[in-house]
């Protein structure tokens, strides 16, 4: 859908500012009913707007996967550094045991899903029996 300069800045107005509808109808000079007819309307563009905003907040405060994941990475090799120097005589050790521990799940927790899609693109080479068309049971892949 062609959206003209008062939707525009409708969705802008809605999404990205969170203004109601009778503050929006004000600034712009357009019917609240109008406004509720066009939320209606440009549900699909809306959505891409909020998207896109939502991407633009994560990228800018280093929240997208790979940043988070790199970062996760960075903070467990540091904890696990300072734990292998420790002589584990005091207490403070297993507070930073526990904060490695902690770190470990959140890194699996953020490349477990990175692993389930490499796995699923690969599931087509789970059949490789038709590879030899001979049917001596010499199927090899290297």
């Amino acid at each position: 859908m062609l959206v003209n300069e008062k939707q525009q800045q409708f969705m802008q107005l809605r999404i990205i500012e969170g203004k109601s509808f009778s503050t929006i109808s004000r600034e712009i000079d357009v019917p609240i009913e109008t406004l509720q007819e066009w939320e209606v309307n440009l549900v699909d563009e809306m959505e891409v707007m909020r998207i896109h905003e939502i991407n633009k907040i994560e990228e800018e405060n280093g929240l997208m996967p790979i940043a988070r994941l790199r970062y996760l990475a960075k903070l467990y090799t540091r904890l696990s550094k300072e734990l292998d120097s420790r002589d584990f005589s005091g207490l403070p050790t297993d507070k930073l045991y526990d904060m490695l521990k902690d770190v470990e799940l959140r890194f699996n927790n953020k490349v477990r899903p990175f692993m389930d899609d490499w796995d699923d693109e690969y599931d087509d080479f789970d059949d490789l029996d038709d590879w030899d068309d001979d049917d001596d049971g010499d199927d090899i892949l290297f």
